[in-house]
């Protein structure tokens, strides 16, 4: 009867990835090419400290592999405990071994699915650091950005090793909505961590934004019918 549910659950997935695919395009836009015109790069520059750690992170992850192997295991069964507990589902046990590990949580069988999926979607390191970016000082900000983009490759990564039809989280509901939620997820994530670099927003602010832009678009596209 659930999987049922989760079908009739798709189109509206479906419209939810592509008010994110058109979000996208919108933050894109004005990053490289802001109005009024400001560089021949536009607003790049605000991200070149984070792409300098994504390149660190991964050019030294041959190096530290071995160990990096239990850590990425280990951020997979962390997020599904942090949503847990954020959902107020009960944690009852927590392994991470460097090949697999498990997470046993119990609660509303609503909450189900985000705590099953998130760590597909959820940078649980990069949100950790964006949270405490505004406190930190100008001259040093650069400094914390490699370290930002040090968590946004190791998540990336994650993401490319860890996701597939062979993971049983992902089997635990029909495909077409487990990979619709997922992308879905993943794509209004990046572009909260794009809008949290902005002058004018923070991770929290572009966290409403990314909300709000969600709401005004599926508003429009409820007009477009009635």
């Amino acid at each position: 009867m659930a999987k049922i549910f989760q079908w009739f659950w798709i189109p509206l997935l479906a419209v939810l990835l592509l008010l994110m695919v058109r979000e996208s395009f919108i933050i894109l836009h004005a990053i490289f090419a802001p109005t009024p015109p400001m560089t021949m790069i536009g607003n790049l520059e605000m991200y070149q400290w984070t792409g300098i750690g994504i390149v660190i992170y991964s050019l030294a992850r041959g190096v530290m592999r071995k160990n990096l192997n239990w850590l990425e295991v280990f951020s997979h069964e962390l997020t599904h405990t942090v949503v847990s507990i954020m959902l107020l589902r009960k944690v009852h046990s927590f392994r991470a071994g460097d090949r697999d590990g498990e997470v046993s949580t119990s609660g509303a069988s609503s909450t189900r699915i985000f705590v099953t999926l998130a760590p597909y979607c959820l940078p649980i390191f990069t949100y950790f650091f964006l949270f405490f970016r505004p406190l930190i000082k100008s001259d040093g900000l650069w400094i914390y950005d490699i370290f930002l983009g040090v968590t946004i490759a190791f998540h990336a990564i994650c993401f490319k090793t860890q996701t597939g039809n062979y993971q049983p989280d992902i089997r635990r509901f029909p495909l077409p909505f487990s990979y619709l939620y997922i992308f879905t997820a993943l794509l209004f994530n990046i572009n909260t961590i794009l809008v949290s670099y902005w002058s004018s927003k923070n991770v929290f602010t572009a966290f409403w934004y990314s909300l709000t832009s969600i709401w005004e678009g599926l508003t429009a596209f409820w007009g477009l019918f009635f």
